[in-house]
């Protein structure tokens, strides 16, 4: 299932759907009862019960896990159309323009910024020639009538797509927020977990490197918490400028992980060899006094029946041989 949603948002499209298709199937019942009872609109009234079986064949499908976005698309043609046919064969003074004004709202709800826009431009051009066409012959009516429709209707479609633009920037903060490491800029565990999964659907070869710090607890002692957090950072860079991959992830304290892809297994410790070098032969200072680092690195090389957790321990197991062998090594 292909399904699209909001990070951090309060409700998803998805949720949103759920709750709008019951509410547009008890309307259009109530509607399709009242033009097929009283008003002998038979047109109109078969129209509005298509959409209210629609409604609630979507509410059904929603409440059971079962959602598909089509099921959105079309709800919100068929609506789109029931409104439309409203306007056109129901007299202006019984109100039907009134729900063309909610349907940008509903657009840039479900399906976002760029088809929101396109949507609710397309709408106000059809309405306003529906709207047209309708109005009484006198020649000032029919523009002061879509003048008015026009500028409300806008008013409401600004609205909605300045408020999706600032839920958008929202949403991108927080995910960022909540994906990356806040002292080095590198991902974090979080991140490492989805990239994982999405990793292990496109690619057969995948290589894990665990990267610890040795002695870095006596970096913090000596001087202090905030030449350790210098120094991490100053870690993460050399790993970014020395292996050019965008998998690299801060898994907690002073240890880093990077995933590589489609390599062998001797490239893989060649890579890993490659960043000790780099790590050993850089200097870190702190008052003009040089820091000199090592790191421990362990490689793991996923296997088919690995799980995230399988091949996270299995670098680290690694990782633990090459601190118990004498640090400033790599095991694999």
């Amino acid at each position: 299932m292909s399904t699209r949603r909001y990070p951090y948002s309060s409700v998803s499209p998805e949720e949103f759907h759920k709750w709008l298709s019951a509410l547009i199937c008890v309307l259009n019942s109530v509607y399709f009862l009242l033009n097929m009872a009283i008003l002998q609109k038979l047109g109109i009234g078969g129209v509005q019960l298509t959409v209210a079986v629609f409604g609630g064949y979507c509410f059904y499908k929603s409440s059971n896990g079962l959602y598909r976005p089509w099921h959105s698309y079309t709800l919100l043609a068929l609506l789109t159309l029931n409104i439309l046919l409203s306007i056109a064969i129901m007299e202006l003074v019984a109100g039907a323009t009134y729900w063309g004004l909610a349907l940008p709202f509903w657009y840039y709800s479900l399906f976002g910024l760029r088809k929101g826009f396109v949507f609710s431009a397309v709408i106000v051009l059809l309405c306003a020639v529906v709207i047209f066409l309708r109005t009484d012959t006198n020649i000032f009516m029919p523009y002061r009538t879509v003048f008015n429709f026009t500028l409300v209707y806008c008013s409401i479609w600004l609205v909605c797509h300045i408020y999706e633009v600032q839920r958008q920037k929202t949403s991108a903060f927080l995910h960022s927020l909540a994906l990356q490491d806040d002292l080095t800029n590198l991902k974090n565990r979080h991140a490492l977990k989805a990239d994982f999964r999405a990793i292990h659907k496109n690619f057969q070869s995948i290589h894990m490197l665990i990267i610890d710090i040795d002695h870095f607890k006596h970096i913090n002692d000596k001087y202090g918490h905030d030449i350790g957090d210098t120094v991490l950072t100053k870690v993460a860079d050399l790993l970014m400028q020395s292996t050019q991959v965008k998998e690299i992830y801060r898994l907690g304290g002073e240890e880093f992980v990077i995933l590589l892809k489609d390599i062998s297994d001797e490239e893989a410790q060649e890579r890993a060899e490659k960043i000790r070098k780099t790590i050993e032969l850089g200097i870190f200072f702190s008052h003009n006094e040089p820091i000199k680092l090592t790191v421990s690195i362990g490689i793991s090389s996923l296997r088919p029946e690995h799980e995230f957790t399988d091949f996270l321990r299995s670098a680290d197991e690694k990782l633990y041989q090459a601190k118990h062998e004498g640090r400033n090594r790599v095991c694999c």
